[in-house]
Parts: structure tokens; sequence; C-alpha cells
């Protein structure tokens, strides 16, 4: 009887170090799932505030494209009147410091 008693309780045992085993081997999986995911999160914000960075950097870069053009039409209708009130080429060119061929393409 005591032989049976002592054989249940080391079964119990090998049982309960186990489940132990076990339960260590889910939590440290679960401790590893929480981290990655945490990490894979801390990354997708990392790309998305890049992301807007970027998005922000073209609206800039457009703006200034705009800006260029319009000042580049203001040229170019300075330029025009420059020419019809009789002002040469080469004078304009001189005023503005600017080549001639500069000038032609301008005002394409």
């Amino acid at each position: 009887m005591e032989d049976s008693k002592i054989k249940v309780m080391i079964e119990s045992d090998g049982v309960i170090q186990m489940l132990e085993k076990r339960v260590e081997t889910i939590s440290d999986d679960g401790w590893k799932k929480i981290i990655e995911d945490f990490r894979k999160l801390h990354e997708n914000e990392e790309r998305m505030e890049l992301q807007l960075e970027i998005e922000e950097a073209h609206k800039q870069v457009e703006d200034a494209n705009k800006q260029v053009e319009q000042k580049n039409q203001e040229i170019k209708q300075m330029i025009q009147l420059m020419l019809t009130n009789g002002m040469s080429l080469e004078f304009i060119s001189k005023s503005l410091s600017k080549s001639e061929d500069e000038i032609r393409d301008l005002l394409r």
C-alpha cells in the first residue's frame, strides 16, 4: 500500500513538473510573440512617420517648383515688355546678367 502511494506521488510530481515546464514554455512563447508584435508595430510606426516626412518633402518641392515657375513667368513678361519698349536683347542680357541664349530659352 505504501509503495503504491509513493509511486502515485512520484508520478504526480512528474506530471506537475511536466506541466510546469509546459506552462513556462507557453509563457516564454507568449512573451516572445508579444515582444515580436511590439517590434513590428514600432517598425510600422517608424515607416509611417518616414512616409509622412517624404510626403511633406514632396509638397515642399511642388511648392518650390510652382514658385520658380511663377518667377520665370514674371521674368518672361518683364523681358517681353522690355523688348516691346525697344530695348535690345544685348542690353537686356547685360541688365539681367543672363546670356542671350538663356533669355531666348526663357521666352519660349
